[in-house]
C-alpha cells in the first residue's frame, strides 16, 4: 500500500467500470455564498499515483471539491482484467468512475499521461460538465519515428514477463537508482516525494500496471483530434523538463482554438510536486476563468503564450 499523506477519512475505495478504485476526495460541497462548490478532477501520470498531487490539495480544497484517483493498474487501483490499458479505455473508466460517484467535474488537471486522459475525456464528451483542461508537462505526442513502434512492442514483451516486475521492485526502488530516475526528469523532490516513488516501485502490481499502460498507449488519434478541442486548454510546462520537451507544449498551444502556454522556469517534469503552490494557483485561475464562461466561449487572450515567473 502506498503511503497516505492526507487524513485517512479523505481516502476512499469505490467500485466502478468493473474495477476497485482507490482515490482521495475532499473539499466543501457548497461555497460560503451557498452556491455549489466546483468540482476538480486531478489525474496523475504514468508510474505515479494520486499522492503525487498531495502538495496542491490544501489550497485547492479551500475553494473546490477535489477528486484524485489512482488510475487503473497504478497505486492501489485494480488493473483491467485483460490488461488492455489503452487511452480510450482509461478515459472511459475514469468517466464511469465519475458517473458512479455522482460527480460532475468542471475542470480536469492532468500530469504527463494524465493530461492525455483528460483530453480524451473532453474530445469524447464523456463529462458534459467539463469546462476546461490544464496539463502539467502533458505527454500528448506519440514517440517519434522508429521509437513509436519499438517502445510499445518492448513494453508488451515486458508486460508478459512474470519475473520483470519483481526485478524492477528489487532494483529501481533502491536509493541510488531512484535518485537517478528522479534526476532524469529534471526535477528535485523532497524526502516525502522520494518516499512516494520508492513505495510505488516496491509494488510488483504497480510496476506491472505501468508496463500494461506503456504497452498499449498510442497517441496518434488523440494528436490528430486535439485541434478540434473547443475548451480552454492551458499547457503548463516546467522549462527544465527532461522527459517531455516544453517546446512541444508551446507548439500545441498555438494549434488549439483556446490553447495557452505557461512556462515555469527551473521546474522539471514533476513540476506539480516541486512547486505545488504555482500549479494550484494556475488551476484556481483557470477555474475562475471557466466559471464566467459558457462552453465554447473563447477568452480574448486564449492563444497567448506566456512564461510564469
Amino acid at each position: 500500500m502506498s503511503p497516505d499523506p492526507r487524513p485517512p477519512d479523505a481516502v476512499e475505495e469505490v467500485s466502478a467500470a468493473g474495477l476497485r478504485w482507490r482515490m482521495w476526495r475532499a473539499g466543501p460541497a457548497d461555497l460560503p455564498t451557498g452556491a455549489p462548490a466546483p468540482t476538480l478532477l486531478l489525474l496523475h501520470g504514468t508510474g505515479s499515483s494520486w499522492a503525487s498531487w498531495r502538495g496542491c490539495l490544501p489550497a485547492l480544497t479551500a475553494r473546490c471539491r477535489v477528486i484524485v484517483p489512482d488510475l487503473p493498474g497504478h497505486g492501489d487501483t485494480a488493473a483491467f482484467a485483460d490488461r488492455q490499458a489503452n487511452l480510450p479505455r482509461m478515459a472511459d473508466a475514469v468517466a464511469e468512475l465519475m458517473h458512479a460517484m455522482g460527480e460532475a467535474p468542471r475542470l480536469v488537471g492532468g500530469h504527463s499521461a494524465g493530461a492525455a486522459v483528460a483530453a480524451q475525456l473532453a474530445l469524447d464528451d464523456r463529462l458534459p460538465s467539463l469546462r476546461g483542461l490544464l496539463a502539467v508537462n502533458g505527454a500528448l505526442d506519440p514517440l517519434p519515428g522508429l521509437m513509436g513502434w519499438v517502445a510499445p512492442a518492448m513494453a508488451r514483451w515486458a508486460a508478459h514477463s512474470d519475473r520483470l516486475p519483481g526485478w524492477v521492485t528489487r532494483h529501481a526502488s533502491q536509493p541510488r537508482a531512484l535518485d537517478h530516475l528522479i534526476a532524469s526528469t529534471g526535477s528535485r523532490l523532497d524526502a516525502a516525494g522520494v518516499a512516494h516513488y520508492q513505495s510505488l516501485l516496491s509494488q510488483p502490481t504497480h510496476v506491472r500496471g505501468v508496463l500494461d499502460m506503456l504497452a498499449h498507449w498510442r497517441l496518434e488519434d488523440l494528436q490528430a483530434r486535439l485541434p478540434s478541442l473547443r475548451l480552454p486548454f492551458w499547457l503548463v510546462a516546467g522549462l527544465a523538463d527532461r522527459t517531455t520537451a516544453p517546446v512541444r507544449s508551446l507548439e500545441l498551444s498555438r494549434r488549439l482554438p483556446q490553447g495557452r502556454f505557461v512556462g515555469l522556469p527551473g521546474l522539471g517534469h514533476l513540476a506539480h510536486e516541486e512547486s505545488p503552490e504555482a500549479i494550484s494557483t494556475l488551476l484556481l485561475s483557470l477555474l475562475d476563468q471557466v466559471a464566467t464562461e459558457g462552453p465554447g466561449d473563447a477568452p480574448g487572450d486564449a492563444t497567448a503564450a506566456e512564461t510564469a515567473a
